[in-house]
């Protein structure tokens, strides 16, 4: 026999193939049968459906204890992301530089059952109050937890006794005033700011300016800014 007629009996489609294919044009209409039965070809043999490992392994072109070992090490690293902060603010607070205070208001939904708790008369608006604490090169030590938005940053400094773990060499606002910080001299009612107090003001007020760039990064990013529902 020929060696072109042994390469046709050879690829030619067997009796099961053929029950394959017919099966599958069932469905078809007669032009659409025309069209597969004039290029039949053979069905491909059932395989068993790979493991979630074996998928991976050959997508990856790696072996699969390779894809096991890379797994576990994923999971362990998303054990500890969502692992809330549990480290007292205390040890957070610790820095060898100066520290500078402010307090930021987080919008939210403004529930008619809650009346005018979390409205703050400073932003007009509904949020939480947080205090922020970083250093004076810009690193975020601690965000406290949220208090209503109506509650004045003193209040909430000594709500959070961060009265007792901040002294006069964190630099904070004049809302902050009296409370043992490094603020800004108020003016008071009918005198004038000494040349002096003056200069002073605006050298605390360049430095302090880093916590407001710290928190426009933080609700740049979104981790305080989505209000909540």
């Amino acid at each position: 026999m020929p060696r072109s007629q042994k390469h046709q009996l050879n690829n030619a489609p067997t009796r099961q193939q053929k029950y394959e294919c017919q099966i599958s044009t069932n469905n078809l209409k007669p032009h659409q049968k025309n069209r597969c039965h004039t290029s039949v070809q053979p069905a491909s043999p059932p395989r068993k459906t790979p493991t979630l490992l074996t998928a991976l392994a050959h997508l990856f072109e790696v072996s699969q204890p390779t894809v096991s070992r890379t797994i576990k090490t994923i999971e362990k690293a998303l054990e500890k992301v969502p692992t809330p902060l549990t480290r007292p603010l205390k040890e957070s607070l610790k820095a060898s530089s100066y520290l500078v205070v402010d307090g930021t208001l987080v919008p939210l939904w403004n529930w008619r059952s809650l009346g005018k708790t979390n409205f703050s008369g400073k932003h007009k608006r509904a949020g939480f109050n947080h205090q922020v604490i970083c250093t004076l090169d810009g690193r975020l030590l601690a965000i406290t937890d949220p208090l209503p938005g109506s509650r004045h940053d003193a209040h909430a400094f000594r709500a959070h006794g961060l009265d007792q773990l901040l002294d006069s060499s964190t630099l904070a606002d004049k809302g902050y005033v009296g409370l043992g910080l490094t603020t800004p001299t108020k003016r008071r009612p009918g005198l004038g700011l000494l040349r002096e107090q003056k200069t002073n003001n605006r050298v605390l007020n360049r430095l302090r300016s880093v916590v407001e760039r710290v928190i426009a990064q933080v609700k740049t990013w979104r981790i305080l800014h989505t209000g909540f529902r």
